[in-house]
């Protein structure tokens, strides 16, 4: 055995971990990078709550079923082309499935029963994390349909005011982009100091919103929106201008 890989969880393994003597008692484990392909006992710690797997060699996940109590599990970098044994984690919340061997949306059939999971990973870019699944031009669309609970996939809000403000980022750096292309060219550069927002645009009355109440706050976001989607239009108007000034011959 390599250092560092154990291959199969045991009860020794999961004692040396957690610094627990009963496996009842354990409620968070890490056993990422452990090179595990086997499972083991790991269905003994019935009061588990937090449980990260993460880059090893998992395939099959049946040993996990027992784990009712599960609310975030990290199943990320591994071997796993079924889902099978977690269609009874009825507590689960977030599932981190990036960097698996998982094809089509129908795999996802064996969590569609669990209602309380809304945060759902199957690709992660940063670390370069994905899964076959992942490359149908429809995939966002297929797995939502499968699963209409989830509120995040990907790290990113499906639905709600966060998704909103999400969506205007993106958009943000769209344009952003789009402006470093273009003047990577050429310098583009209004002439004379244009103001697209006042200076104080920005600066947020601490006092005034300390003292609003939640439906205040929410109608604040609302307008927090408003504002980021108006500065977007003017900011994407004054580039085609500018684009389009810079472009005429006379």
């Amino acid at each position: 055995m390599a250092n560092g890989e154990y291959g199969t969880i045991t009860k020794q393994l999961l004692k040396c971990k957690s610094g627990e003597f009963d496996l009842e008692s354990i409620q968070s484990l890490n056993l990422n990078k452990l090179g595990i392909k086997d499972l083991g006992c790991i269905g003994e710690c019935s009061v588990l709550e937090s449980l990260d797997l993460s880059q090893n060699n998992a395939t099959r996940l049946y040993a996990l079923s027992s784990l009712t109590n599960l609310v975030y599990l990290n199943l990320s970098g591994n071997s796993i082309s079924s889902l099978e044994g977690l269609q009874a984690l009825d507590n689960l919340v977030k599932l981190n499935l990036a960097g698996n061997l998982i094809n089509g949306v129908d795999t996802l059939r064996s969590i569609s029963c669990l209602e309380n999971l809304t945060n759902l990973r199957l690709q992660d870019k940063i670390q370069d994390l994905t899964n076959p699944l992942c490359n149908g031009t429809s995939y966002k669309a297929d797995v939502t349909e499968m699963l209409p609970n989830l509120i995040v996939l990907d790290g990113e809000r499906l639905s709600g005011k966060g998704s909103d403000l999400f969506k205007i980022y993106q958009d943000m750096d769209k344009h952003i982009d789009k402006s470093k292309s273009y003047s990577s060219g050429s310098t583009l550069e209004p002439s004379g100091n244009v103001d697209w927002v006042p200076s104080d645009y920005w600066k947020l009355d601490t006092k005034e919103f300390t003292q609003s109440s939640l439906a205040d706050a929410e109608q604040q976001l609302e307008s927090l929106l408003t504002s980021c989607q108006t500065v977007l239009d003017e900011s994407d108007a004054h580039i085609s201008d500018l684009i389009r000034d810079d472009g005429d011959p006379t």
